[in-house]
């Protein structure tokens, strides 16, 4: 959609007729430049808005000066209807005008795209209605042409009995969000298409009707749109741990919001520093090396940037619980209390809880002398697996097969990790089922958010490790498992919850990561958009909690990870399993690379590389402290 307001002298508003179809083309083209429909063409457009005009589940309006036309807004009522309309009745016309265009791949790869559009966004619970496009020309704008438009095609809609409409507005094109964001159109959700991230609004038809008529904007702001000077969220958050794609998921929902992302890390090229929405970027000490001084550094770098919210967005979460009291003041947190998290970050003491709760958990055994370990082994009639209490992205797990494994392994843990008597890793049951996640949001003890995902594909084979392809996963079953357990902590702040399934298919709760998580990304693509539920959590901003009645059909990948993966399964020679991953995964969203802002994903392949040679080559290098 393309700009604002009206600047004419003598115009008037018709509905949309085939007649309009070719200005209305032309206006599209020169008002959308890049929009993938723009790229087929004057001919298709033209066919495609005289399509729209004779479709029973389309219409729109033209703005008209002096018999030309000035502007337009098309609309569907039933987005799917439309299309099948549009290639049934008018498919040899727009077939012949296409085929002078597809010439590539690429092409073809978009066209496709856009004619399943409507199913793949069936699943987000949208209204089936759509407000499509709208474009004035430069010489009709800043009089409140756009917001008449909008007025009559709701009210067109309300006399066709439709209550709500979707709206798509690309992040990037800032004036027409501001816009909408500016009418009070609720904001859902994101989605991709054609590479490009696009906002998602719903708004009742009966909008104007409930809801005074917006002000004109001034012309100083008007100024500051055109410019395109955001005008940013006074509340500015400050994000930890930039190097992880997690904190890049975090930094994209915030930042194409409008809202002022600082971002620190102790690598000089950690990827969110590359990002278009990153306004300052604070290099601060390793917080597993030095957590004291990294906890000093962050204060100043709030102070010194002026952000009110603080994200951390990893293991550090605990520095902050532990000294929530000691952060500059003002700033707004949503962070558990240190009891709680102490909790929940250990592996072992974290089943207790749940085993209360209900939750299935996996058998697990607590090692307190080499006796008990030896003991132990004599009994194993099969694999298990050997856990430290704390330790991220399986550093700190190994599966013993057998009697000599399982005595080597627990050996091999204790030294590498100096872990202490209190400390000695806990052995666990061995889980061969399907692996889940579930993601969760608490306000002050109370679920606000829910999602849950499952694995796919992980770092370490067997699905073991980070996960590098997931997709959503509608059990309900779980997500009550999961809060049963976190309602018990009384959390505040997010969490997710790590299941595996046993032999017969049951999941049981294997850890509780009490901070955001690697998967992050496909939450938000889902609909539900943690970062910036988590942020309105922190500034006490009343939000409707997002449970999707139904999830999306959609996968969402790891890139680097997923090479990662390759290449520790080439030095195991577990070459079919290495081949799977270099199988294409059409139509998948990606955690760590968008079109749009494509520098992140460059740095976090160099930020790998550096720290795979300066571990020695390690795919999974471990800081001291982060496994204890």
């Amino acid at each position: 959609m393309a700009d604002l307001e009206d600047d004419s002298s003598e115009v008037k508003i018709a509905p949309l007729l085939p007649e309009h179809a070719r200005a209305v083309a032309e206006l599209h083209i020169t008002g959308i430049k890049t929009g993938f429909i723009s790229s087929l063409g004057v001919e298709f457009v033209t066919a495609l808005y005289e399509a729209i005009a004779k479709s029973t589940y389309g219409y729109g309006f033209v703005a008209l000066r002096e018999g030309e036309v000035v502007g337009f807004a098309a609309f569907a009522t039933h987005l799917g209807g439309l299309y099948k309309s549009v290639v049934f009745k008018h498919g040899l016309r727009i077939t012949f005008t296409l085929a002078r265009k597809i010439f590539s791949i690429d092409t073809i790869k978009k066209v496709l795209e856009t004619l399943f559009y409507p199913a793949r966004i069936k699943n987000m619970n949208l209204p089936e209605a759509e407000f499509l496009s709208m474009v004035i020309s430069e010489k009709a704008r800043r009089k409140g042409l756009a917001t008449d438009f909008i007025k009559k095609g709701f009210d067109e809609a309300a006399r066709r009995e439709i209550k709500k409409l979707k709206i798509l507005a690309a992040v990037d094109i800032i004036p027409i969000n501001k816009l909408y964001e500016k009418l009070g159109f609720e904001l859902v959700g994101q989605i991709e298409n054609h590479g490009v991230i696009s906002n998602v609004y719903v708004v009742g038809t009966d909008y104007f009707s409930q809801s005074p008529q917006p002000a004109a904007v001034p012309e100083k702001s008007r100024e500051l749109i055109k410019s395109k000077k955001e005008i940013k969220n006074s509340n500015s958050v400050f994000v930890t741990y930039g190097w992880c794609r997690t904190t890049y998921a975090a930094l994209l929902s915030l930042g194409r919001r409008n809202i002022d992302v600082h971002v620190s890390d102790a690598s000089s090229v950690a990827m969110s520093r590359y990002s278009r929405y990153c306004s300052s970027y604070t290099k601060v000490p390793d917080f597993f090396v030095e957590p004291d001084k990294y906890f000093e550094e962050i204060c100043k770098a709030i102070e010194k940037t002026g952000a009110k919210v603080l994200l951390p967005a990893h293991e550090d979460v605990g520095i902050f619980c532990r000294r929530k009291n000691e952060l500059p003041e003002g700033i707004m947190t949503a962070l558990p209390d240190w009891d709680s998290y102490k909790v929940a970050e250990d592996k072992l003491s974290v089943l207790d809880i749940a085993a209360k709760a209900g939750c299935p958990i996996p058998m697990s055994v607590k090692i307190e002398s080499m006796s008990d370990l030896d003991n132990l082994s004599r009994s194993m009639d099969g694999p298990v697996v050997l856990k430290t209490h704390i330790g991220n992205s399986a550093k700190g797990v190994r599966v013993a097969a057998n009697r000599e494994q399982l005595v080597g392994k627990f050996k091999e843990l204790v030294e590498t990790f100096s872990l202490p008597e209190d400390r000695w890793p806990f052995v666990q049951e061995f889980l061969p089922g399907n692996a889940a996640g579930v993601c969760m949001l608490y306000n002050h003890g109370k679920c606000v958010a829910s999602f849950a995902e499952q694995y796919l594909r992980c770092k370490e084979p067997g699905l073991f490790g980070t996960s590098t392809l997931r997709v959503p996963f509608e059990n309900p079953q779980l997500i009550s498992q999961a809060v049963s357990v976190m309602d018990k902590l009384k959390w505040h702040g997010v969490a997710h919850i790590d299941f595996v399934a046993d032999k017969n298919g049951k999941f049981k709760l294997i850890e509780v990561n009490p901070r955001l998580w690697g998967a992050l990304a496909l939450s938000i693509f889902s609909g539900v958009d943690f970062p910036y539920l988590w942020y309105l959590t922190a500034t006490g901003k009343p939000f409707n909690s997002p449970v999707p009645s139904k999830y999306p059909s959609i996968k969402c990948r790891w890139i680097a990870g997923d090479y990662v993966a390759f290449w520790e399964l080439i030095q195991r020679g577990m070459f079919k399993e290495a081949s799977r991953i270099l199988v294409p995964q059409f139509g998948c969203y990606h955690d760590d690379f968008v079109l749009t802002d494509p520098l992140p994903f460059a740095f976090e392949a160099i930020d790998y590389m550096s720290k795979f040679f300066k571990s020695g080559g390690s795919v999974n290098p471990v800081i001291r402290g982060m496994v204890r």
